[in-house]
């Protein structure tokens, strides 16, 4: 059962707003917010896209565009981008994209602080950058858009969402997402339903960024290099045995990045040094 499913299978037996009427309202107590705001949100956002969709897109250039700062995928399959781009170039971008404007050179929160010319506006993804690198692939200059306004915790949830349940999302490139949408959640529990997954699940993939900056930088360039088990088990080996474990994993790493050793014995050879 893929991700989606299991949270879907959580809230089939939700009712609608409209059914529960004010007495059993009131009766509710208050508890915090849920993971499933997440979805909420994504909702909305859907939403608002579809309604600037109605009204028309705007045409932006393609340089002026700078991917979500919190995608986490690391890697996007060429094959598919290169359909893509021959679908566009066959029949024209149907769907544009969705963007947020910012402000080069300054942070995104102060943008509405900032007077800048038309010449200094650039825009970052909200939804639809695999459409936006097809057109690089092209070589367009220009892509069609609706500009809308949206928050970080919104940019980092459509971040998390639109890769949610695809079956190439890497362990690392899911646990990116997860790291990067933590901060809307009010606890580890909220975050993990959120995602689908259970509390065990989660610290599985947190591991990641229990390990070495030299693993991460790799992982960055190939997420398919490690697995969420091995990281745990990886992580869990230098805890316990400190800068000697640090200093064998070194040496060993580059033979796991050549495909000369198995991800999981990286941890046995550790404990039997």
């Amino acid at each position: 059962m893929s991700r989606m499913d299991k949270l879907m299978a959580k809230t089939a037996n939700v009712r609608a707003t409209a059914d529960i009427s004010d007495s059993e309202v009131a009766a509710i107590p208050h508890v915090p917010k849920s993971g499933q705001g997440a979805y909420a949100r994504r909702q909305s956002l859907e939403e608002r896209i579809a309604v600037l969709e109605k009204s028309g897109a705007e045409i932006i250039a393609v340089s002026d565009i700078s991917p979500n700062p919190w995608q986490p995928r690391r890697v996007f399959n060429e094959a598919k981008l290169q359909r893509l781009a021959g679908s566009i170039s066959a029949s024209e971008l149907i769907q544009p994209i969705a963007v947020r404007k910012s402000v080069s050179n300054a942070d995104t929160r102060d943008a509405e602080k900032i007077s800048v010319s038309i010449a200094d506006t650039r825009y970052e993804i909200i939804a639809g950058e695999r459409r936006w690198r097809a057109h690089k692939i092209l070589g367009k200059e220009i892509i069609k858009a609706v500009v809308m306004d949206a928050s970080d915790a919104d940019m980092r949830t459509l971040a998390m969402v639109e890769n949610y349940d695809r079956e190439d999302l890497t362990d690392y490139e899911f646990a990116l997402g997860a790291r990067n949408s933590e901060a809307d959640h009010d606890s580890k529990t909220d975050l993990a339903t959120a995602l689908g997954i259970n509390r065990t699940e989660l610290y599985q993939y947190m591991a990641f960024f229990k390990l070495p900056e030299f693993i991460i930088n790799d992982l960055d360039v190939d997420p398919e290099l490690l697995g969420r088990h091995a990281a745990e088990d990886i992580a869990s080996a230098l805890k316990k045995h400190g800068e000697p474990a640090v200093s064998l994993l070194e040496a060993l790493w580059p033979r796991v990045k050549s495909g000369d050793l198995d991800q999981g014995k990286i941890a046995g050879l550790i404990e039997a040094a």
